[in-house]
């Protein structure tokens, strides 16, 4: 800025222009309101009025997105100087009444923020544009409100922008004396600034003063301390290294453009290609999924078939001996126990037929039919939606029965770590983020930013996640889910959701060994199996799941952890 007022504009221009770079790379659009608004007011001094209104107008943008009252002001004044100086050049009246637009707009806002300081430029710009309307009463009146205001602060520039207009209002009344008085004291202040610009301008206006009153000697002395100054300011080599300065910036702006281009590129191209390995690890995981069933029921059927030969044999053996008998019984016992072991797999595993079976066969059906051409493509529209809803409910099956897959193989033991909350919590809000904006619900995170527990983070996610899935299932349009976590006799997580309750006689049933399927609020399919899965979770981290509803006014879900 003391560059600008010492008008070393190459300085102030290679500076500004930096500074704008590097608020560029932070976005910081405060600081690029404020660097676009000095480029304008170099290229004003330099009169490059184009230029100037350029940099004014991609300020205002800023100044309107970050509703920066003072900021607008100083870019209303600017933009109104350049309308009234075209205004004077070409007299066309849209630049009049933008002049006078944009500079009400500065000077309400100033009196808004009560910006004495900042009222005297305006006011005596707007002094200007009464003039040219005629009327002189108005004009007088506001350059007097700007010059006690400006003596008031003692504002060194704003009493240059004065004084001239003082001078100038008394040249055009005939007062020459008064007038030259006040364009002498204009340019005494200019000395002290050292500015070549406002030495330009003041020296200009005590020689055309001193013309009018035929004293040409005093003309001609201060026409040539214009034109010296003027050269010192505008010189073709001065004028270069602005250009070439200017011409940098625009080229480096346009080469990080191109930069930003490439990288969207690759980053698309790399998101392509994640996609597809997705795609590839869930047809595996089908795949391995079905394999896994097939050995299950396999060994079911080997299971029920040795269960048949032991009852024989126990048949058999009773009737001969007492400890024939009494070994016949443990093995009846240990079948009893393989029953028990299997049943809830056997659950499962019907679920599974049943459910996979369904969308499956969806799919086969409709894609026949359209083989055939037997449907509309609205009516193919239609099925793929509910298509699309099934299918996603039974890869969330898998996805719960490989977890838990996993543990009964042995191979995912409990580790216990120390698990940020928050962040869990967070990261299946993104998950599900899809299925929350389809119907519009909002899950409210109150869980602290710093909150550690101490457990098996895949584990405790797992029930978390079928919580959530659950919540929003039984939640309608518009709804709200609210996670908190209290610290009282045990540590909880709670997940409370605005949606249908549950009766009573069903709370029971939840998570044990009991397939309940309800429709959700939007005609969501599912199986159960989460929660019945989510027990035998709880229980390997030494949880306990509990639930509180009330019919039609909601449900809260709760996790107490190290209760065993």
């Amino acid at each position: 800025m003391s560059n600008l007022i010492k008008s070393d504009f190459e300085a102030a221009l290679k500076a500004h222009i930096e500074a704008l770079k590097i608020r560029e790379s932070l976005l910081d659009s405060v600081g690029m309101l404020e660097s676009n608004l000095n480029l304008g007011n170099i290229y004003y001094r330099t009169k490059e009025l184009d230029k100037a209104a350029k940099f004014y107008h991609t300020a205002l943008i800023f100044g309107l997105k970050t509703n920066n009252l003072r900021g607008l002001a100083l870019i209303y004044n600017n933009l109104g100087s350049y309308h009234l100086d075209r205004w004077h050049a070409a007299k066309d009246q849209t630049d009049f009444d933008s002049a006078l637009e944009f500079l009400q707009k500065a000077l309400e806002i100033k009196e808004t923020l009560g910006d004495s300081r900042g009222m005297i430029n305006t006011l005596n710009q707007l002094s200007d544009l009464f003039e040219e309307s005629g009327d002189e009463s108005k004009r007088y009146d506001l350059i007097q409100r700007a010059w006690t205001i400006a003596n008031k602060f003692n504002d060194i520039e704003s009493k240059l922008a004065v004084l001239g207009s003082l001078a100038e209002y008394h040249f055009e009344k005939g007062q020459m004396y008064k007038a030259l008085d006040y364009a002498n004291q204009g340019f005494e202040i200019a000395e002290n600034l050292k500015s070549h610009y406002q030495i330009s301008v003041a020296a200009e206006k005590v020689a055309k003063i001193a013309a009018s009153l035929k004293n040409y000697s005093l003309a001609y002395e201060y026409l040539s301390i214009q034109k010296e100054s003027e050269e010192i300011l505008f010189n073709e080599n001065r004028q270069k290294i602005r250009d070439e300065l200017t011409i940098q910036y625009e080229t480096e702006k346009k080469e990080l453009a191109n930069q930003q281009l490439l990288k969207d590129r690759e980053y698309y191209n790399l998101s392509l290609k994640r996609k597809n390995e997705l795609l590839i690890v869930i047809v595996i995981a089908v795949l391995g999924l079905l394999v896994l069933l097939w050995i299950q029921i396999n060994n079911h059927r080997k299971l029920k078939s040795t269960h048949e030969e032991l009852r024989e044999a126990h048949a058999l053996v009773n009737s001969q001996h007492l400890q024939i008998h009494e070994q016949a019984q443990n093995l009846h016992e240990t079948n009893q126990a393989l029953n028990v072991a299997n049943k809830f797999r056997d659950k499962i595993f019907s679920v599974i037929s049943h459910d996979l079976r369904a969308p499956f066969a969806n799919i086969q059906g409709t894609i026949s039919l359209w083989n055939s051409k037997l449907l509309s493509t609205q009516e193919m529209e239609d099925l793929i939606s509910m298509i699309s809803r099934d299918t996603y409910a039974a890869f969330l099956m898998l996805e719960n029965l490989l977890d838990w897959a996993r543990t009964q193989m042995g191979s995912n033991e409990v580790q216990s770590n120390q698990i940020n909350l928050n962040r869990l919590i967070e990261e299946n809000k993104d998950l599900f983020n899809f299925q929350l904006k389809r119907k519009n619900i909002d899950l409210v995170n109150h869980i602290p930013l710093k909150k550690f527990i101490n457990s098996d983070k895949e584990r405790l996610n797992f029930i978390i996640r079928n919580y959530i899935l659950n919540a929003i299932k039984f939640t309608p349009e518009g709804g709200r889910i609210d996670i908190e976590y209290r610290d009282i006799e045990n540590a909880e997580i709670l997940v409370k959701d605005s949606g249908t309750g549950i009766k009573p006689e069903l709370i029971s049933k939840l998570f044990k060994n009991q397939n309940i399927t309800t429709k959700g609020t939007a005609g969501e399919s599912g199986t159960g199996i989460g929660l019945m899965l989510c027990k035998d979770f709880a229980e390997s981290i030494g949880a306990e799941l509990a639930v509180e509803s009330i019919v039609n006014s909601g449900s809260t879900f709760i996790i107490r952890l190290g209760v065993n």
